[in-house]
């Protein structure tokens, strides 16, 4: 049903997926294809997106090797005690974004992404955040094997609550 390409600097896709992730999140952030082009130079960085017949994109999933330096591993880093930041943001992929079109869900298809995006990660974990209240999300990553470990993460000041969420990735020694 979908047809899976991976994002590169395509500036097409890129500007694609920024126009998906304003309808998803309901925000007419111009910045995002920014960003979105900047994320995509960063280390470690992987995205995918999910095509739909007429080359319309259904869904994105993106991320990058989460390091000191970077604006959102900062913020990371405070949430953490010098223990779990070892443990957790030493050797870490951050995984960014995930969107997915009302049309194109309760289909799989942010299983799909998400885990397409971490196979092959070539790091010791996972990082993720979502919004606290975001039920459904919770629950996608829950039931594939990511656990809470910051229930009380505020990226914004005292704005929205988020939860930060990780995993455990096979990472072979060599």
């Amino acid at each position: 049903m979908f047809e899976y390409k991976e994002i590169s600097r395509d500036e097409e896709l890129l500007n694609q997926v920024a126009n998906l992730y304003q309808q998803v999140w309901y925000q007419e952030d111009r910045s995002i294809s920014d960003r979105v082009v900047r994320h995509a130079g960063y280390d470690g960085y992987r995205g995918f997106v999910a095509i739909y017949e007429q080359e319309e994109v259904a869904g994105y999933a993106y991320g990058y090797f989460s390091q000191p330096g970077q604006y959102y591993h900062g913020l990371l880093s405070k949430a953490f005690n010098p223990e779990e930041y070892q443990n957790w943001l030493e050797d870490c992929f951050e995984f960014v974004e995930l969107g997915v079109h009302p049309a194109f869900r309760n289909q799989g298809l942010a299983k799909q992404l998400v885990t397409r995006l971490i196979d092959g990660v070539e790091h010791k974990n996972a990082v993720l955040t979502t919004q606290s209240n975001n039920a459904p999300a919770r629950s996608l990553y829950a039931n594939l094997g990511w656990t809470v470990i910051n229930e009380a993460f505020y990226p914004n000041g005292d704005e929205e609550s988020y939860i930060i969420m990780g995993k455990k990735l096979q990472k072979e020694d060599k």
